[in-house]
């Protein structure tokens, strides 16, 4: 048993001189194999592509010298139009981390993030890509296609190639000054990249330039197995990022394959300018679909040939990608950096038609029916007719050759002597199937009601109709809102990676970005004019302003900035209210009550005592409302015992009787009688009365009310 062999010493009848092939290597020509299928097979969309640019352009025909053929260019302003229902501005990208997003530990960075990506998505050129974008998904190609990348410029420098964090802080440094280990031995190093400048960019690729397996039949081109593109840059970009030399620069520069075939521009003069930039294919992988050792469904390859070149220059995990220490988990982008926008789907065609290329046939009729209208016009003039018999023959060949426009002698009446043939009109049905053309064309293109004019007569049938074509451009617009947070996505897993920590808050870690959610406001890709943004904001003001947990500063600012006003001058903080003066409520019953001095003294603090001016005019109205009004006789006052003018005993006048003081004797009761006219004591003088009930209720016809 000791001398049997290992499985792998068997012999085999393998000859042993035959090498087995990298399977990287492998891998690399399949990818470089599908690269050049893909740009074949691409010439023949490429022909349809440029043709529907010579539309928008309003150069539809392969030759300018027929000038009988007249072209409508409606591709311009359908897909202006469309352009601009679609995507009109930035919108603002929203972050939320479901169901932690207001919690304690995500709060402090949540809102930092989501403005970092926000502030450098505009710097990137979001909006750029975008606008140029939009117009290769809706006139050129169908498709529209996005590079978010980040471009560093580096230098290589020379570093220790061991920790020196093992040895203690005296002796790294000296180890690091001599660069010799505590052995004797000289310390190793390594040659490092530094970065020394870094950006982020979001551009826009031709579909003349998309790379992609042409075998692939879905809508989700993050589904496809890889996606490329091809791209150009200067002599001293290639240099610097592929790390070349001078003696590399005869045999990657020029080396483009490309002619009027490969390019969307159709112009032969730049075929014959000389180039000095390297060409390069560009090729993004996943790795689970060409390697069956990947142990991750989101891990991506990244590729690059030069040229011609079979071998890449570039072989290695994308970048925008990185193990995270503590779970092993892919974190930062798990989106390839090159994102695809279509709005319709074709049964297992992943390059659908654009707009331009569905409505072509509608355009082209129309050309013709306005081709045929100028060539009528043309050949139906205005021919006259004259009687040869009453016009003197010099006259008739001037009138023949067509100069003559002055008076012609005629003998007799000249009414019937020259007249006018009638011209052969443009049958009227000729106007209606342009209008049904038109209609034909807007509602292929959803960009208005659609054969108005034609089909539609009521008004329910103009909303029903402003309905549909609603929804369809909000389905579209939804697919351009999904594109802008995809973009977002790749960029925010690209600053997750590359951006310290701290700089976007306390708590964030990279490996949450894999858990975000991007979106924004429905509708927030269209730019609003100020009269509807103020309209929006006020209501927004009188809706919450009241429930104190609106900052209402910003909101003002704004509004006066869309009014035409400086925020920083009109718009200033409110003045502090002063401090609450204390309610106090006095109740007089009588003067006995103005004989109190602490009631004299708050009336006085508060400002609410009479001047004395004032105490002398309310003894004047007293004294003017005591007396009789004039004319009025006053009766006689009688002496006790007289009789009056009833025959009774007169009373005595109580005016009369004028109440002696007495000096009340000490440990005697005050029993003088009250005198008249006096108030009653304080309190209820018959508390067993009481007030009548009240009617609440009454009965009208047996109806109670």
């Amino acid at each position: 048993m000791d001398n049997i062999l290992p499985t792998d010493a068997l012999p085999t009848d393998q000859p042993t001189d035959q090498v087995t092939e990298d399977p990287r290597a492998k891998i690399n020509k399949q990818l470089k194999e599908s690269v050049s299928t893909c740009k074949q097979y691409k010439r023949k969309l490429i022909q349809s592509w440029s043709v529907n640019i010579d539309y928008r352009r309003g150069k539809p025909f392969a030759s300018q010298s027929d000038e009988d053929r007249i072209s409508v260019n409606l591709d311009w302003s359908l897909t202006k139009q469309k352009q601009a229902l679609l995507f009109s501005q930035v919108p603002e990208i929203r972050v939320n981390h479901p169901p932690q997003t207001t919690s304690a530990e995500f709060l402090p960075w949540i809102h930092n993030y989501e403005q970092r990506i926000n502030d450098t998505a505009v710097q990137a050129g979001i909006e750029t890509a975008l606008e140029e974008c939009l117009p290769d998904c809706i006139n050129a190609a169908g498709i529209g296609i996005v590079l978010i990348a980040r471009e560093t410029i580096t230098e290589d420098v020379e570093v220790p190639a061991i920790d020196l964090s093992t040895f203690m802080p005296e002796e790294a440094a000296q180890i690091e000054a001599s660069r010799m280990l505590p052995d004797g031995s000289e310390l190793p190093m390594a040659s490092v990249p530094r970065v020394l400048d870094s950006r982020y960019r979001i551009t826009r690729v031709s579909p003349a330039d998309f790379l992609w397996p042409i075998d692939f039949t879905g809508s989700d081109f993050n589904d496809a197995p890889w996606l490329g593109r091809t791209g150009r840059m200067t002599w001293p970009e290639a240099m610097a990022t592929f790390k070349l030399n001078e003696a590399d620069k005869q045999k990657y520069c020029g080396g483009e394959d490309r002619n009027i075939m490969d390019r969307l521009n159709t112009d032969a003069e730049k075929d014959e300018a000389e180039t000095y930039e390297v060409a390069f294919d560009e090729v993004f992988y996943k790795e689970r679909s060409y390697d069956a050792k990947s142990k991750s469904f989101d891990a991506i390859h990244h590729l690059v040939f030069l040229g011609g070149s079979k071998k890449p220059v570039i072989d290695e995990s994308w970048k925008g990608q990185q193990p995270d220490p503590e779970t092993n988990l892919l974190v930062g982008s798990l989106r390839r950096p090159l994102q695809v926008l279509s709005l319709t789907y074709i049964t297992d065609e992943a390059i659908p038609p654009s707009d331009s290329a569905i409505g072509r046939p509608q355009v082209n009729e129309l050309n013709e029916s306005r081709t045929h209208m100028v060539l009528q016009r043309k050949h139906s003039r205005p021919v006259r007719w004259f009687d040869v018999n009453r016009i003197d023959p010099t006259i008739q060949q001037a009138l023949m050759k067509g100069v003559w426009q002055h008076m012609i002698p005629v003998q007799g009446n000249g009414d019937n002597i020259i007249g006018e043939i009638s011209r052969s009109a443009m049958p009227q049905e000729n106007f209606l199937f342009d209008g049904i053309i038109k209609g034909d064309l807007n509602e292929a293109w959803q960009v208005g009601q659609g054969q108005v004019g034609t089909d539609i007569e009521t008004k329910a049938e103009v909303n029903a109709v402003q309905g549909n074509m609603q929804t369809r451009i909000a389905r579209e617009r939804a697919k351009v809102s999904k594109f802008i947070c995809i973009i977002a996505e790749v960029l925010g897993g690209l600053l997750s990676i590359y951006e310290d920590p701290a700089t976007i808050g306390e708590g964030f870690k990279p490996s949450v970005s894999r858990t975000l959610v991007y979106s924004i406001l429905a509708d927030s890709t269209v730019l609003l004019d100020s009269g509807q943004r103020i309209k929006r904001l006020v209501d927004f003001v009188n809706f919450a302003a009241k429930s104190g947990y609106l900052n209402v500063e910003p909101v003002l600012k704004e509004i006066a900035t869309l009014t035409g006003l400086d925020p920083n001058v009109v718009i200033q903080p409110p003045a502090p209210k002063p401090p609450a003066e204390p309610n106090i409520s006095l109740r007089l019953t009588g003067a006995e009550d103005m004989m109190n001095p602490l009631l004299l003294a708050f009336m006085e603090k508060f400002g609410i005592t009479p001047d004395p001016a004032a105490i002398e005019r309310s003894k004047k109205l007293i004294q003017l409302a005591m007396m009789p009004p004039p004319g009025t006789i006053m009766p006689t006052p009688q002496q006790p015992g007289e009789v009056g003018p009833d025959g009774q005993p007169a009373e005595p006048n109580p005016m009369d009787k004028v109440p002696i003081p007495i000096a009340p004797q000490p440990g005697a009761a005050d029993i003088s009688p009250a005198p008249p006219g006096a108030p009653p004591p304080v309190g209820d003088a018959h508390p067993n009365w009481s007030a009548m009930p009240r009617i609440n209720e009454r009965v009208v016809n047996g109806d109670r009310q």
